[in-house]
């Protein structure tokens, strides 16, 4: 991914998290929380991909189509499990907070969060394939043209 975007994905989410916290607007705005909750993963995912391809990776996390989705899908699980752990953490710390963390917003904000990664993968594994021109199918095979 050019550095650009990669620059622009970090700060669209840190725009998106931060104005959620400091206006308290996640909850007031209809949607607004659960595109913080797809987004998050979604650029944490393709964020992920381009490191281990910049830091010499051979895209073993990504080199499938469905491989590429686990992994995303896993990163997503974790990274939404672990927010919902902060976001208990923030409620205790600041009881004043309007931090919903019930039991079903809970599972809908993970369920999203994997939801996010998966997405993330999409995209990262598309853009792996077309940046080391290989095959959608076979990862060991080079693309036709």
């Amino acid at each position: 991914m050019p550095r650009r975007w990669v620059i622009g994905l970090i700060v669209f989410c840190t725009l998106l998290n931060g104005a959620g916290f400091v206006w308290d607007i996640f909850e007031p705005i209809p949607l607004y929380d659960e595109i913080a909750h797809v987004v998050t993963p979604f650029v944490l995912v393709a964020i992920t991909a381009e490191i281990v391809y910049r830091m010499g990776g051979d895209d073993e996390f990504f080199n499938t189509p469905a491989h590429a989705m686990m992994t995303g899908a896993a990163i997503g699980l974790v990274g939404a499990v672990a927010w919902e752990g902060v976001e208990i953490v923030l409620d205790l710390l600041f009881p004043n907070a309007s931090i919903d963390h019930a039991l079903p917003d809970t599972i809908f904000d993970i369920v999203l969060g994997v939801i996010g990664g998966v997405g993330g993968a999409y995209v990262a594994d598309h853009y792996l394939d077309r940046l080391f021109k290989r095959s959608r199918t076979n990862p060991h095979r080079r693309q036709l043209r």
